[in-house]
């Protein structure tokens, strides 16, 4: 089939509300540096104009067809627009006829694989389980108001605002470290875990200096005066919320309070920017813990897979 990415670009440039991870040009960041591309797919009225979309990372692998949502993208998947004065009854109807003329769509391309995540906004999954799609359902974790900081902090549990405050009497904020510096000091951490680094340092420092050109990210900091960092967190954003999407510390200072004073000085610049935090909600039980600690609520948002019959006994087998 015939994809239509300049139709999605510029569909993109005359609305302001297409989520971060949907736009063309943090699409272009994250598969641009490793040689990789994405495509989408577009639905549209009976008067012709775009209604949904669904952008995602495509290529092939021995001979196998994927579509997956790119690395460092919370999610890319379904977003259809939404429509003043509908009821609910109209508004399901229409995202039903939208998401089978995606499906459709899909289908032409003959995948392999199809494992996307699907953005938050996006609840009504029926139509691809018709499909024969399958859904996980995993877990972010928001702030929604950033309005008012000092309810905010006040969310957060008593003992991380002890190390916030603590950290704040010892150590430097900044917002100047370099990409380059940054993915070290998570290559550093990764290391000490024993485990290596997969994102390419291209694709990571290329993201990020893309971001902050377009003020669109920014790098917090948190070290001693003399240049060592404890903990820095690189955190994108739009107009309508902003992500924890990079978390890098230093093994040797895991106990400073600085990741506590990154994060909610990260919180802190982000309401300067933007309307809410996503913490990047992890199903890993630690993580889930700490963003609970620093008030954040549970937002469940969907994966939706297919596999052809030969990948999904292959996946079977190796459980």
């Amino acid at each position: 089939m015939d994809f239509d990415k300049a139709a999605y670009i510029d569909f993109c440039e005359q609305r302001d509300d297409i989520p971060l991870f949907l736009q063309p040009w943090w699409l272009d960041a994250v598969t641009q540096p490793d040689d990789k591309e994405w495509q989408v797919l577009i639905a549209r009225n009976k008067n012709g104009n775009i209604e949904a979309v669904m952008p995602f990372l495509y290529g092939s692998k021995w001979g196998m067809r994927y579509a997956l949502t790119p690395q460092l993208t919370q999610y890319t998947g379904l977003w259809i627009a939404p429509k003043a004065g509908e009821s609910t009854t109209q508004r399901l109807s229409r995202e039903k006829n939208l998401q089978n003329d995606i499906i459709r769509q899909l289908e032409t391309l003959k995948l392999g694989l199809f494992e996307v995540k699907f953005p938050l906004s996006y609840n009504y999954w029926s139509p691809f389980y018709w499909a024969g799609y399958q859904q996980q359902t995993r877990y972010t974790y928001r702030i929604d108001d950033l309005s008012d900081l000092g309810a905010v902090y006040a969310r957060i549990d008593k003992v991380k605002r002890q190390h916030i405050e603590a950290a704040a009497r010892n150590l430097e904020v900044r917002f100047d470290m370099k990409a380059t510096d940054f993915y070290r000091l998570q290559c550093s951490q990764l290391s000490e875990r024993g485990s290596r680094n997969v994102l390419s340092e291209h694709l990571a420092t290329h993201l990020i200096d893309t971001a902050r050109t377009r003020n669109q990210g920014f790098i917090v900091s948190i070290g001693e005066p003399s240049g060592v960092v404890h903990a820095a967190y690189f955190i994108p954003y739009d107009a309508h919320c902003a992500y924890n999407l990079i978390v890098a510390i230093n093994p040797l200072y895991r106990a400073s309070g600085a990741s506590s004073l990154a994060l909610w000085m990260a919180i802190k610049k982000a309401s300067e920017v933007t309307k809410s935090f996503d913490f990047e909600g992890s199903m890993i039980e630690g993580v889930e813990h700490n963003n609970r600690q620093f008030g954040g609520v549970p937002v469940p948002y969907y994966t939706i897979s297919k596999a052809t019959k030969w990948l999904a006994l292959m996946n079977l087998c190796r459980k």
